[in-house]
Formats: structure tokens, C-alpha cells, sequence
């Protein structure tokens, strides 16, 4: 009985953290000034969901922070394709 107990527990507070976990990565608002592409690693794509209500792509820096950006934005769909040069040179081993 008490390892029931334990295990619904466990359960509930396993659901409770992964909501927090998906919450704190959802974009909430877009930055407005434009960044360096040499400074960004990578991006991904935010999908509208029931805890994520806009639309971004979030683009992560060198130093593991996340940028949300307006995808409509014309400064965010040039360090989208940046990326995917850079992507491109390193796939092909042509750094330069």
C-alpha cells in the first residue's frame, strides 16, 4: 500500500516537472533587434501548441543561450539561411 503511494507520487510530481520544463522553453514574446549569425549555433522551430501560443524560431547562441525570433521577420529568416550555409560548408568540409 505505501509503495502505491509512493509511485502516484512519484508520477505527480514527474508530470508536474515536465510541464515546468516545457513551459520554460516556450517563447513568450520575440526579440526585436537583429543578432550576429557567427554567433549562433543553431535554431529550431516553435510550433504553436496549448502552452506555446506563438509561432518562433529559436535560435541558440555559441554560449547556450535561446533567442526567440518573430519567424515573419525578415532579419530572422536571413540568420535562418545563414545558418543553413553554415550548415551546408560544414556537411561539405569546406570551411573557407
Amino acid at each position: 500500500m505505501v509503495n502505491i503511494k509512493i509511485c502516484t507520487l512519484c508520477l505527480l510530481l514527474f508530470g508536474l516537472f515536465s510541464t515546468e520544463i516545457e513551459a520554460a522553453r516556450c517563447c513568450l514574446n520575440y526579440r526585436k533587434s537583429p543578432i550576429d549569425c557567427r554567433n549562433m549555433k543553431g535554431y529550431y522551430i516553435q510550433d504553436i501548441t496549448k502552452r506555446c501560443d506563438i509561432p518562433a524560431i529559436v535560435f541558440q547562441t555559441m554560449t547556450g543561450r535561446l533567442i526567440c525570433a518573430d519567424p515573419k521577420e525578415n532579419w530572422t529568416q536571413k540568420r535562418v539561411s545563414c545558418l543553413k550555409m553554415k550548415a551546408e560548408r560544414m556537411k561539405t568540409g569546406n570551411m573557407f
